[in-house]
């Protein structure tokens, strides 16, 4: 039996559990992944280096079409390869945005040292997954979403509220958490596999993976902007 995931694009992926004569495989989704990293990192590049170009409208805009893609690309395995790579797009331009604001506030060491981190706990968590030395089960993940949303309840009181450390130990706890939410798409990613579905849902899963590793992306970066603070 399957495990339920947390992750909203996996768990959509759930609908589509037919085997094919065509069966999804860790390369295929892999590759996806790959590619859809690729043409965020290229997207952000672009946006780094035409900033004069690049206005609030911009960011706003890639964000709503970054939300729509996640959605899109969930519901329909026939639009989930246009979805992805205009997610990938989308995200890679806000993200270009975000890097160059850190980089003009902590120097431009953090952006490169954000990336490597980020990969670091990309391989860790593999690790960790590959030779069981975390057992992701139903248990797991129900624990991942009280913590989840526990998280999100803490920043955005943050908003409001003068939390002072508390908000660090909040940053912590979200970057410890997209760090170990690898683990439940590698699980449901190993299921998917496990039961030979089509390959056309590896758009999905890599969709799925890929929002995951913004978000380490995105809390590595607040890491780093926080000991250069200290």
């Amino acid at each position: 039996m399957r495990m339920n995931s947390s992750n909203p694009v996996f768990r959509q992926a759930n609908s589509y559990t037919l085997a094919s004569d065509k069966p999804i495989t860790y390369t295929n989704v892999a590759i996806k992944t790959i590619i859809l990293l690729s043409v965020a990192a290229i997207s952000a590049y672009l946006t780094m280096t035409n900033l004069e170009t690049i206005n609030i409208g911009w960011i706003i805009g890639a964000m709503i079409v970054a939300f729509i893609a996640v959605i899109v690309g969930t519901r329909s395995v026939r639009l989930a390869p246009f979805a992805a790579i205009i997610y990938a797009v989308a995200e890679g331009l806000v993200l270009g945005m975000v890097s160059v604001l850190y980089m003009f506030y902590y120097g431009n060491q953090i952006v490169p040292t954000a990336l490597a981190t980020t990969f670091i706990v990309f391989l860790v968590m593999l690790l960790l997954f590959s030779t069981n030395i975390i057992k992701v089960n139903q248990k797991f993940a129900s624990f991942m979403v009280v913590a989840l949303i526990s998280v999100i309840i803490m920043s955005l009181l943050s908003i409001f509220i003068n939390m002072g450390e508390l908000y660090y130990i909040v940053v912590f706890i979200s970057a410890a958490l997209s760090a170990f939410f690898l683990l439940l798409d590698f699980q449901r990613i190993k299921d998917f596999v496990d039961s030979g579905t089509d390959q056309r849902v590896g758009w999905i899963l890599s969709l799925g993976l890929m929002v995951t590793i913004v978000w380490i992306y995105v809390e590595m970066l607040r890491l780093l902007a926080i000991s250069s603070r200290r």
